[in-house]
């Protein structure tokens, strides 16, 4: 499973995943800052990507448009080591097609 960390995913939640093997790209580093919510669900699903964010608006997109998945972890409820845990496990576990379309909540 591939995951694409939209811009709200603080650049530590994304470090200690590559560390523990998890294929993630964020929107940071691919330029993508200031985009909008469908333009980064765009760009995940050009990837095969699932979305990674904080962002309680996707799970309104997520009931309007096919996607590739969404992990969300509230960030007043999540710590960014257990956001960590919590996305390393999924990704070891649910396949590309458990995530079609699903969305996995932290």
């Amino acid at each position: 499973m591939k995951i694409y960390a939209d811009e709200n995913i603080e650049q530590a939640i994304v470090e200690g995943l590559r560390r523990r093997g998890v294929k993630i790209v964020s929107a940071g580093e691919l330029g993508y800052i200031g985009g909008s919510d469908d333009f980064h669900l765009r760009k995940a699903s050009e990837m095969n990507a699932v979305i990674l964010t904080h962002d309680n608006d996707y799970l309104i997109i997520a009931e309007k448009f096919d996607h590739n998945g969404i992990i969300f972890a509230h960030s007043k409820n999540v710590s960014i080591g257990q956001c960590v845990r919590g996305v390393e496990l999924i990704a070891n576990i649910l396949t590309d097609k458990d995530m079609k379309n699903h969305v996995e909540f932290l």
